[in-house]
């Protein structure tokens, strides 16, 4: 086994708990209502909340079941269950339900801020997808100009670089660069635990895009950060690199529960908040589905994925078994070939087809030392772990299925029957946070 593919496997253990993996501890609570409306994305529909830029006050104790759907009671059992289990000294935990915050705890030091490892790494699909989004409107005048797009060749923007000289920055972001063959059938996923091979240099790629127009976009990419995703999101605690000009994209994020969850409400949005883009709604399905479905059903862009199957029958059966929760829907992408794909379907095995009614597959940012943002886009659900520990097992328990009874018991179709709930929205066939 290579040094390369050692930790390739140590990252995807780490991630197998994805879906809903978690750390807690401390004090449990709930939130206020939030601010602004925004126009929710591929889970939701106009009318979702969230806090602005303002402080995310915690719903009362006594409207969390009115305002989350979720049990309170329970809640606070699975709040106990898991700090059983949790060894980190600064765990904790937070579940975001139809915009409001509705639980966290911590265990002894509060929301701290801590090192959030490769939780970096869905940050900077933002962070470029965000640049994309900015640079839209810029006029292409040779190399290293105009928009910064998922479509660009890695060469339009650097002029040296270690991996295939064919890549684009879809490629990159999708982990599958490094490939000597990119054609269809040929690619492999590759995940590459710090970045320094391939996506860190996505953020040269992003500097150079906006020093097109530094006036507008920033000097550096330390300003574009703080002007169009912390300071709009209201994330106060964050901080990337020691707020150095450059970004690495592999690691380096700091920050605070409640700032992940941010994070993960604007994926959940679509790109949008306090009402107004941030990002292009496309990125974000491009972010929360399959890229590249012949290397890897389990992730997007720089986002783990829900998913049951992750190879196409006929080539490779050497892909990584990527995290699988039986309760959560994958992620699939009905309609193929989308973007840079040449995929003619969805590629899952029995039962797993296109035909699956809602595309609200799950994702995650997932990081070492259990360090995870989960949405849940079909339940308008964001779910946030903080340093879970280093010492969590394989099989260690995970916030969806601890928390999950406090949101089935209230749940008006199954009213407590988790077989049933699980059946029908494994499947993808309940999405009851889709709103009309």
């Amino acid at each position: 086994m290579t040094a390369r593919r050692a930790l390739f496997v140590v990252a995807c253990v780490l991630a197998t708990g994805l879906i809903g993996c978690s750390e807690t501890s401390g004090t449990g609570g709930s939130a206020g209502d939030g601010g602004s409306a925004g126009v929710g994305g591929q889970g939701g529909a106009e009318g979702q909340t969230d806090p602005g830029t303002g402080e995310w006050e915690l719903v009362p104790r006594d409207r969390v079941a009115e305002q989350c759907g979720l049990d309170p009671d329970l809640l606070d059992a699975a709040n106990e269950a898991l700090l059983e289990t949790w060894t980190g000294n600064y765990a904790g935990w937070a579940v975001v339900r139809h915009g409001k915050l509705c639980y966290e705890s911590y265990r002894d030091n509060g929301d701290s801020i801590q090192e959030l490892n490769a939780v970096t790494k869905t940050l900077g699909a933002v962070l470029t997808g965000a640049v994309a989004y900015q640079t839209k409107d810029l006029e292409r005048a040779g190399r290293k100009t105009g928009p910064l797009a998922d479509e660009d060749r890695i060469d339009h923007w650097l002029d040296s670089f270690d991996f295939n000289p064919e890549a684009k920055v879809g490629h990159v972001l999708a982990m599958v660069a490094t490939n000597d063959d990119l054609s269809f059938g040929s690619r492999d996923f590759i995940y590459d635990v710090f970045g320094g091979d391939q996506i860190d240099r996505l953020a040269d790629i992003a500097a150079l895009a906006i020093a097109q127009d530094p006036e507008n976009l920033g000097a550096n990419l330390e300003e574009f950060v703080q002007r169009f995703l912390f300071g709009p999101l209201g994330m106060r605690g964050s901080s990337w690199n020691g707020g150095a000009a450059d970004k690495t994209i592999g690691v380096g994020w700091k920050g605070t529960a409640r700032d992940m969850a941010r994070l993960g409400l604007l994926i959940l949005h679509g790109g949008v908040w306090n009402g107004e883009r941030l990002l292009g709604e496309e990125w974000i399905r491009k972010l929360t589905h399959p890229a590249f479905e012949d290397a890897s059903t389990n992730y997007g862009y720089l986002t783990w994925l829900s998913s049951n199957s992750n190879h196409v029958g006929g080539f490779s059966t050497d892909r990584h078994d990527g995290p699988i929760e039986p309760c959560t829907p994958p992620a699939i992408w009905p309609e193929y070939p989308h973007g840079l794909s040449e995929s003619p379907d969805c590629n899952y095995n029995p039962p797993w087809t296109c035909e699956q009614e809602y595309d609200v597959g799950a994702w995650s940012a997932s990081g070492y030392n259990g360090n995870h943002i989960v949405g849940h886009p079909g339940l308008d659900m964001v779910l946030v772990v903080k340093t879970a520990g280093f010492e969590v097992d394989v099989g260690f328990t995970s916030v969806w299925p601890a928390m999950r009874p406090a949101l089935i018991a209230l749940d008006p179709t199954f009213q407590g029957d988790e077989d049933a709930f699980c059946e029908a929205y494994g499947s993808g066939a309940y999405a009851p946070g889709l709103r009309p």
